[in-house]
């Protein structure tokens, strides 16, 4: 993961301490990884997972879903 994810772990795993599972993409694994085990640290256990494909590959298979997706914008992704 770049610095800047390293620089904003803990922030993050303090802005999400209430949500129980977080997906990450692109440097999904490390970075899931990485923030699995701080927020294990710190809080309450939470799921960290990895969008298999990436977001394009999601978009792609689930841009019509409204429950998962809204403003979709072929020209952006």
């Amino acid at each position: 993961p770049s610095e800047s994810f390293l620089n904003g772990v803990d922030q993050l795993v303090k802005d999400t301490k209430d949500i129980p599972m977080v997906i990450f993409h692109c440097c999904g694994p490390k970075a899931a990884r990485i923030y699995e085990e701080t927020r294990n640290i710190f809080h309450e256990p939470s799921e960290a997972h990895v969008l298999r494909g990436g977001f394009r590959h999601f978009g792609e298979k689930y841009k019509d879903d409204p429950k998962l997706v809204e403003n979709w914008r072929d020209v952006i992704w």
